[in-house]
C-alpha cells in the first residue's frame, strides 16, 4: 500500500511490517463477532480493519489505477498487511505497557497541537483539507501520534542502559589501530566571505582588536558564524592547498591576510600548534570508539523488542475466520505503519 503522504510530512518513521506465519495463539481464543482477532488481551476491531482497507482503495482511486481484484493475490497482499500491521501494533502496545510506558490524551492533544502549528502554521483549515486529501480522519492521526510517542519512549527506555566496556573499547583500538593515524594537523578558525574587499575589511578590523568571534558571527557565511569561526582540528591533508599553506605558515594565534579557495575569501586564524604527525593514543580515540559500538548495539537492543514483540504476536493472537495470516513468513512490507 501506499504511504499515506500526511505521515511523511508529519515525519513519522515508517517500519516495514513482516507478516506473521500463520501458527496464531497457542491457546486459541474466541474472536468476537465485531473484530478480526484478538491479541493477548486486545481486540483487534473489524471497523479498524474496514477504515485501513477503504483508505487503500482511495489512494488507489487517486493514482487512477484499479484496485486489486477479492481473492486475488494483490488483494491478498494488502488484506495480509492491514491485518499484520493492526495485529503488531497491538502487541507493542502491551509490551510498551508491560514496560510501564503509558501515552496521556493530553500528551497526545499536544503533540496534535505542534504538529498542526509546525507543519501548517497553525492554520486548522489546511490541516483539515490535508486530513480530507490523504482520507485520513483526525481520530486515525491521533492514533498515529500516540504509537510515535510510544515508540520513542520505548527506544528511551531501551538504549539508556546500553554501555561499551572498556574492554570492548580496548579490544576495537586494537583491532583498527591504522585507522587512528592522524596526519598533520592544527586547530583553525576563519570568517568566510564571498568578495576580497569584504574580506580585507574583516582583517582589517581583527588587527584593530575587534573580536573574532563577532565577526564570524556577523558576516560568516558558512555553519562555523555560530561556532565563533572555528573549524576545530584540522588535518593539512583534508583542507584544500590554498587554505593549507596558509594556516601552517602561520605562528599560533596570527592571522593571515585574505585567501581565496573554490568556497570564497578566508580569513584565517591559527588557534594552536601544529601538532605533528601521530597514531591517537587509546585515551584520544576512545570516545570515538565507543561511540563507534553503542550505536549498534543500541540498536541490537532495540531489534531484540521489536522480535520480541512480534513473537509475542505470533504466539498470542487468535483470528476470525478469513484474516489468519498466510502459512509461510514473507517479508511484506505495510506502510501504513507510523511507529
Amino acid at each position: 500500500m501506499k504511504t499515506r503522504r500526511i505521515i511523511a510530512l508529519l515525519g513519522f518513521a515508517v517500519v516495514a511490517v513482516v507478516v506473521l506465519a500463520a501458527c496464531g495463539s497457542k491457546s486459541k481464543r474466541e474472536v468476537p463477532a465485531n473484530a478480526i482477532a484478538v491479541v493477548g488481551n486486545e481486540v483487534v476491531l473489524r471497523s479498524q480493519y474496514d477504515t485501513l482497507m477503504a483508505q487503500s482503495k482511495a489512494q488507489y482511486a487517486q493514482a487512477k489505477k484499479a484496485f486489486p481484484a477479492l481473492g486475488s493475490t494483490g488483494y491478498e497482499s494488502i488484506r495480509d498487511g492491514i491485518v499484520s500491521y493492526l495485529v503488531q501494533s497491538a502487541a507493542i502496545d502491551q509490551e510498551a505497557a508491560n514496560m510501564g510506558i503509558k501515552v496521556t490524551d493530553a500528551e497526545i492533544n499536544s503533540s496534535l497541537q505542534q504538529v498542526i502549528q509546525q507543519k501548517f502554521k497553525g492554520n486548522k483549515v489546511k490541516y483539515q483539507a490535508e486530513l480530507r486529501k490523504e482520507h485520513l480522519t483526525e481520530q486515525q492521526l491521533k492514533d498515529g501520534l500516540r504509537e510515535n510517542l510510544i515508540s520513542q519512549r520505548v527506544q528511551t527506555q531501551l538504549i539508556q542502559n546500553v554501555k561499551v566496556s572498556k574492554s570492548e573499547i580496548q579490544k576495537y583500538y586494537d583491532e583498527h589501530k591504522t585507522n587512528y593515524k592522524v596526519g598533520e594537523s592544527r586547530a583553525v578558525s576563519h570568517i568566510l566571505v564571498k568578495t576580497k574587499a569584504q574580506a580585507e575589511s574583516i582583517y582589517r578590523q581583527l588587527k584593530a582588536g575587534t573580536d573574532f568571534a563577532k565577526l564570524a558571527k556577523k558576516y560568516s557565511t558558512d555553519s562555523t558564524n555560530t561556532s565563533g569561526g572555528s573549524l576545530g582540528v584540522q588535518e593539512k591533508a583534508s583542507l584544500v592547498p590554498a587554505f593549507a599553506n596558509a594556516l601552517f605558515a602561520l605562528k599560533t594565534g596570527a592571522l593571515s591576510q585574505p585567501v581565496h579557495t573554490q568556497f570564497g575569501w578566508h580569513v584565517i586564524r591559527a588557534d594552536g600548534p601544529i601538532k605533528p604527525a601521530h597514531t591517537q593514543t587509546l585515551s584520544e580515540a576512545s570516545a570515538t570508539i565507543e561511540q563507534t559500538l553503542l550505536s549498534p548495539k543500541q540498536q541490537q537492543a532495540v531489534t531484540n523488542w521489536v522480535a520480541q514483540a512480534r513473537k509475542f504476536a505470533t504466539d498470542n493472537t487468535s483470528y476470525a475466520a478469513g484474516f489468519e495470516p498466510p502459512k509461510s513468513t514473507t517479508s511484506t512490507a505495510a506502510t501504513t505503519t507510523t511507529s
